[in-house]
C-alpha cells in the first residue's frame, strides 16, 4: 500500500511560515497541526509582542495574537529571544518591565513609552540589534556617551515625558555620536526645547520631523533645510520598518 501523498519537508516548511507570517493570528491554530509545524513556526508567534493596558485592542486590530504581561511566566524564556518587534505603551510594573526587557535581547524595534528610570536604563544595556527605536530623552541626557542599545539605531523617536529641561544641553551632542542615526523624530515640547541648529549641523541626519503642526516660528535654520518635515499628530499612528520612517493613519476614536 502506497504512502499518502507528502509534500516534501522543505516546500511543507516554505509554506508554514508564508502562512503564518501572513496571518499571526492563526499561528496558534498551526500550531496544532503536527509536532514539525510547531516547531517551524512557534518562534514566529513572538515577533511582534504588544505590552499594554490597550494593547489587546491595538494588536487585534493590526492582525496580531495578544498577550497579557505575564504571558510567560508560566513558560520557558526560550520564547522571548525571538522578539523583533516590542511595544510597550503602558507603565508597567518596574520588576515586570526589568524581565521583559531583559529576556528580549533579539528586539530590533522597540517602542519603550515609559519613564526612563536607572534600574531600566541598566536593563537595556542587552539591546544590541535595535534599529528602530522610540524612548525617553532622558537617555541621552547624561554626560558620557549613549547607551549601548543606540549604537545600532538608523530611526529615533524621542519621547519627554514631563517637559524636562535640565541638561537639555546634552541632548544634541549626544545625538551626534549615535553612529548609524539617520532619521530623528521630535514630539511635543521637544521641538522647541533641543537646538534646532545643531540638528541642522547633523550632516549624517536624513530626515528631521517635528511631530507638531506648528512649524519654527522664529526663522531658524529648519526651514531652510530640505530634511525637514512636520507631521500633525492628531492621529495615531505607528511606525514601521522600512528605508523611512512610515505612519498608518488609524481610523480616530
Amino acid at each position: 500500500m502506497l504512502d499518502d501523498p507528502r509534500l516534501p519537508p522543505e516546500l511543507e516548511l516554505r509554506i508554514f511560515r508564508i502562512a503564518a507570517l501572513a496571518r499571526p493570528t492563526s499561528i496558534p491554530t498551526f500550531m496544532l497541526v503536527a509536532r514539525r509545524i510547531k516547531c517551524w513556526v512557534e518562534s514566529l508567534l513572538y515577533r511582534v509582542v504588544f505590552l499594554s493596558d490597550a494593547g489587546i485592542d491595538e494588536s487585534r486590530n493590526l492582525g496580531l495574537p495578544t498577550f497579557a504581561v505575564d504571558a510567560f511566566e508560566q513558560r520557558s524564556l526560550d520564547c522571548l529571544p525571538h522578539v523583533r518587534y516590542l511595544f510597550i505603551h503602558k507603565a508597567l510594573e518596574q520588576g515586570t518591565l526589568q524581565k521583559w526587557l531583559l529576556a528580549c535581547t533579539g528586539v530590533t524595534n522597540l517602542y519603550a513609552q515609559f519613564v526612563c528610570t536607572p534600574a531600566i536604563l541598566a536593563s537595556l544595556g542587552g539591546f544590541t540589534n535595535v534599529q528602530y527605536l522610540t524612548i525617553d530623552v532622558r537617555t541621552l541626557m547624561g554626560d558620557t556617551s549613549p547607551l549601548p542599545c543606540f549604537l545600532s539605531v538608523t530611526h529615533l523617536e524621542l519621547l519627554d515625558f514631563t517637559a524636562v529641561e535640565e541638561n537639555v544641553d546634552r541632548v544634541c551632542p549626544n545625538i551626534s555620536l549615535i553612529p548609524h542615526l539617520t532619521h530623528i523624530a521630535l514630539n511635543s515640547d521637544l521641538d522647541t526645547s533641543l537646538s534646532h541648529a545643531a540638528l541642522c549641523a547633523n550632516t549624517q541626519l536624513q530626515c528631521i520631523v517635528f511631530l507638531s503642526t506648528e512649524e519654527p516660528s522664529d526663522g531658524g535654520p529648519l526651514l531652510d533645510d530640505n530634511r525637514f518635515v512636520c507631521i500633525e499628530e492628531g492621529f495615531r499612528y505607528h511606525m514601521t520598518s522600512g528605508k523611512d520612517f512610515h505612519y498608518v493613519e488609524e481610523d480616530s476614536d
